[in-house]
């Protein structure tokens, strides 16, 4: 084994005699590969159709990284541990034309100490009798959200003999862990038959630029290309115009990703509303109210003279009365709360530490307080109000089967969950999805057709569609929070309105918010280094259709 050191920085294309001669092992690589040169490169066709098994020796021939950011749950370790070996997989794939189908596109949980896997459709060309195949894959951060996204590439001959293969990571959407890393890998490749899966053509997304184009009066840097970002730090954004879906670039530091649409998103707390929230919503559509229901009286753990007085709503509006600091993300940011999220594994250590680590303060539904403790212990209400009934777990049995009846990404169909028996969703973080499952979200909640699969009360209040505005989140921001959605109050002078704006909206840790805005437009932005900023496009959409 040895290793591999290159520049960290922008290289020129690579050749394709060069590419080629890396992969069948005749030259090394130096350097890491540009992603616009396997953009261009795929503009070659391919008409060669065939299936089979991919998989590596999990330890690289070469392997280069650079560590850009290491903080938090990953000090405490050496990188080759992290790095010198890869995860063991089996990826079954069809090539059908310039397509790359993989037959299992759901998260994998590896054996593996420090990463769980992710790949997604990719594409092929052909170029001097060989097949160049390329895909998506995301290393995940084992029990969290941390996404690296890297691409995979590797060639076939004529007699479909496989050349090495190169793993690049050049992006991520991590605030606290950040990385470039290459490897090269003996690989295999076993032919088999395999049941056609037929490839839905996606249809052709518009960018951003053909926003303001059709939207000239809309100021450029309205989105995540403001000046308020940093180039390097936006995964991905976008906007919904209630009609079309216009993406922002996937930068990385090797040049525009080639699969943008397939790019892998963590949820992070954007979990607490599609999880959580949803959750509730779904439950009490079938089975009746809940939100009135004393925790205590659900979950053994909590006390009863300390919970007594705590429901399933005060969860959801993160008021239980209970907390150590009133100061925004106080509790959340310490060093208990760091712990609960990343080394309690179990589901006892995690109802433990939610139903006692925090005295009681105050009486619940009059304080706002940020813990993604109470979320868990929305969902685990939920699974323990679900024993007696014909479906055994909220989020698999209950959500689901919605996301499968609106063609949601087999991504979003997944969440974390506690290493034992129990099984229980994290339910406040541990979600993924991709850009389409947020279209088809907003779509769905910005919709009547929500009524038939959520309790419309519950939503109603969430969605800021009621008098009911919840509690103020941040003081002197006009924030506030309401059944596990954030809303953001605007004058009514701003806009020209009757009564005073407020804009529902979804977040999560690092830098990543999702705004449902009137007309059914809706903005989004993935992005890890702390930077909330999104009222510029609230601004851009009243140019687009009048928001009151």
């Amino acid at each position: 084994m040895y290793r591999l050191f290159f520049l960290l920085i922008l290289c020129p294309f690579l050749y394709s005699q060069d590419l080629g001669k890396i992969l069948w092992g005749e030259i090394p690589l130096t350097s890491p590969l540009n992603f616009d040169h396997i953009l261009a490169e795929s503009k070659n066709k391919n008409n060669v159709n065939l299936s089979g098994s991919f998989y590596i020796n999990s330890y690289p021939k070469g392997v280069g990284y650079d560590v850009i950011r290491d903080e938090k749950t990953f000090k405490n370790r050496n990188n080759k541990d992290l790095f010198f070996k890869f995860p063991e997989f089996k990826l079954d794939l069809s090539i059908q034309d310039q397509n790359v189908v993989i037959h299992n596109k759901k998260i994998i949980e590896t054996d593996d100490e420090f990463w769980d896997l992710s790949f997604s459709d990719g594409m092929a060309w052909t170029k001097e009798d060989h097949i160049y195949i390329s895909a998506p894959f995301t290393l995940i951060q084992k029990h969290a959200n941390c996404s690296h996204n890297g691409v995979l590439l590797f060639a076939l001959n004529s007699l479909n003999e496989i050349s090495q293969s190169i793993f690049q990571i050049s992006s991520e959407t991590c605030a606290y862990f950040q990385f470039n890393y290459v490897g090269i890998f003996d690989s295999f490749f076993d032919t088999k038959d395999f049941n056609k899966e037929i490839i839905s053509k996606k249809n052709d997304k518009k960018t951003i630029e053909d926003l303001y184009q059709r939207y000239p009066s809309i100021f450029r840097g309205s989105f995540a290309d403001s000046d308020a970002f940093n180039i390097g730090e936006v995964t991905a954004y976008g906007f919904f115009d209630g009609e079309d879906h216009f993406i922002g670039p996937c930068l990385t530091r090797s040049g525009n990703y080639p699969f943008c649409e397939d790019l892998l998103l963590p949820a992070y707390s954007l979990t607490k509303t599609i999880g959580g929230s949803l959750g509730i919503a779904a439950y009490q559509k079938k089975y009746g109210s809940i939100i009135s229901m004393r925790v205590n009286d659900l979950v053994s753990s909590c006390s009863k003279n300390k919970w007594k007085d705590v429901t399933i709503e005060n969860l959801s509006d993160m008021a239980t009365g209970q907390y150590k600091s009133l100061m925004y993300y106080g509790d959340e940011d310490s060093l208990a709360s760091v712990n609960f999220i990343f080394n309690k594994l179990s589901h006892e250590e995690k109802v433990d530490f939610s139903c006692n680590n925090y005295p009681k303060k105050t009486n619940p539904g009059t304080k706002f307080v940020y813990h993604t403790s109470d979320t868990y212990l929305i969902g685990t209400s939920l699974n323990n109000l679900l024993l007696n009934k014909e479906e055994g777990d909220f989020f698999d049995d209950l959500l689901v089967p919605i996301f499968d009846y609106h063609n949601f990404s087999d991504k979003i169909k997944y969440i974390r969950r506690t290493n034992d028996a129990r099984n229980q969703p994290y339910t406040g973080w541990g979600m993924f999805l991709q850009q389409d499952d947020l279209i088809k979200l907003n779509s769905l909640l910005q919709s009547p057709e929500r009524n038939k699969y959520f309790s419309k009360e519950f939503l109603d209040e969430g969605l800021q569609l009621t008098e009911d505005r919840g509690l103020l989140a941040i003081n002197q921001s006009d924030i506030y929070y309401n059944n596990g959605f954030w809303a953001a109050r605007f004058d009514k002078n701003i806009f020209g309105c009757k009564e005073d704006l407020m804009i529902p909206f979804m977040s999560g840790f690092g830098g990543i918010t999702v705004v449902f805005l009137p007309n059914s437009m809706m903005y989004y932005y993935f992005s890890d280094n702390y930077t909330f900023s999104w009222y510029s496009a609230v601004y851009a959409a009243h140019e687009i259709k009048p928001l009151c």
